[in-house]
């Protein structure tokens, strides 16, 4: 009975005991917050930055800013690490971080295989894919019907008659030859009773038929040389008029494109002319899936996308509606394709101890609200 007892005290303690007992808290929530100091050789970290909106900018006045040089600014102040910008280019990134010229590039370095076996990255702070930049269609008209614009277009019409008075100058050659070959050994048809006007007109007449190969037979040559005039006339009609439909299509084809290009998916950019920056991801994405490009300085490429020599233009779609949006408001727009992924990290070199505490720094701010506000001050919504 005395066994029961105690048995049953011990029980009751044991209970009490665990309900006081605090609740056990999550491992990951009593993991530590406190970043650890980046361990350097160097006074002051050699920090790359190349070119590259919106992630980098150079002022003006020689400062850099955007979205890289702002997410690095505050991963060293709260590294308390002091740092100077060496400007390079993306080749200068990645040979400065394996000579040891650079402690870090700041990019815009997008994560790729190749790029990978040169350096360390850290972890990812932007993600976004291929983007294509079109010209903004003119007319409101529905896409199938924007070719019509082109008929009130004064440099289609001014094509149409340099391509027709071409073909009645070359018409009217062939008219005089038939006149002389024919004017008095068949004057019934060409001799137009005596005066030459009327039978140069008959000849004329002949020439056009001919060509469109219409060719009543009410006017024909009797003489051989004038037949084999007229045989060497009918081939060569047949390749003008065919050079002339061809044209005439491909101008209005081409209208209708410069209207307003239609490219909803990667198939789509085979059908235009595309143009893109030598060197970049975007080149080597239309190369592996075989789409002809081009390739220029940013300045010539939207001027040649302005003018109609290209159709579209392949890149970084944060650059392209940075861009965009800054020179190019209402006159081109970018097509949210989602061609390829895009990783943007920072560059670092391999073994470095930085990558842990930028690592933690960086999850830091893009965790924080107004980083977003960041991100849309220089990109605005994507839509624009």
């Amino acid at each position: 009975m005395n066994f029961l007892f105690a048995g049953a005290c011990c029980a009751a303690i044991f209970f009490a005991l665990t309900l006081r007992a605090p609740a056990t808290e999550p491992i990951a929530d009593n993991l530590s917050a406190q970043i650890p100091t980046p361990g350097t050789d160097r006074q002051k970290l050699l920090v790359g930055v190349a070119e590259g909106p919106p992630f980098n900018i150079h002022e003006p006045d020689g400062s850099w800013s955007g979205i890289s040089v702002e997410l690095w600014k505050r991963i060293a102040s709260i590294l308390h690490v002091a740092y100077e910008f060496r400007e390079t280019d993306l080749e200068g990134n990645f040979t400065g971080l394996a000579s040891g010229l650079l402690d870090i590039a700041v990019g815009p370095l997008t994560i790729t295989e190749h790029r990978e076996e040169l350096c360390d990255f850290t972890h990812i702070y932007f993600s976004s894919t291929l983007g294509v930049a079109v010209a903004m269609p003119k007319s409101q008209l529905p896409s199938d019907l924007r070719f019509l614009g082109a008929l009130f277009d004064r440099k289609l019409w001014f094509t149409i008659i340099r391509i027709s008075v071409g073909l009645a100058a070359v018409m009217a050659m062939v008219a005089l030859l038939i006149w002389i070959c024919e004017r008095r050994a068949n004057a019934t048809n060409f001799g137009g009773g005596g005066r030459p006007i009327r039978g140069i007109g008959a000849a004329l007449w002949w020439s056009a038929v001919t060509m469109t190969a219409v060719g009543y037979g009410d006017v024909a040559p009797k003489t051989l040389t004038g037949r084999f005039v007229a045989v060497l006339w009918m081939f060569v009609s047949l390749v003008l008029v065919s050079t002339f439909t061809a044209t005439m299509a491909s101008i209005l084809t081409a209208a209708r494109i410069n209207e307003g290009t239609s490219i909803h998916d990667l198939n789509d950019l085979r059908g235009v002319r595309v143009g893109t920056f030598s060197g970049s991801t975007a080149a080597l994405y239309l190369r592996q899936n075989n789409i002809p490009y081009t390739t220029s300085k940013r300045g010539e490429l939207f001027a040649a996308l302005a003018t109609g020599k290209i159709q579209a233009v392949v890149y970084d779609e944060p650059f392209l509606r940075y861009i965009v949006r800054k020179e190019y408001p209402g006159r081109f727009s970018v097509l949210p394709l989602r061609l390829d992924p895009q990783l943007y990290a920072f560059g670092i070199r391999d073994g470095s101890p930085l990558r842990e505490p930028i690592n933690r720094a960086m999850l830091l701010i893009i965790h924080e609200p107004d980083w977003s506000e960041v991100l849309y001050s220089y990109m605005g919504n994507s839509s624009e």
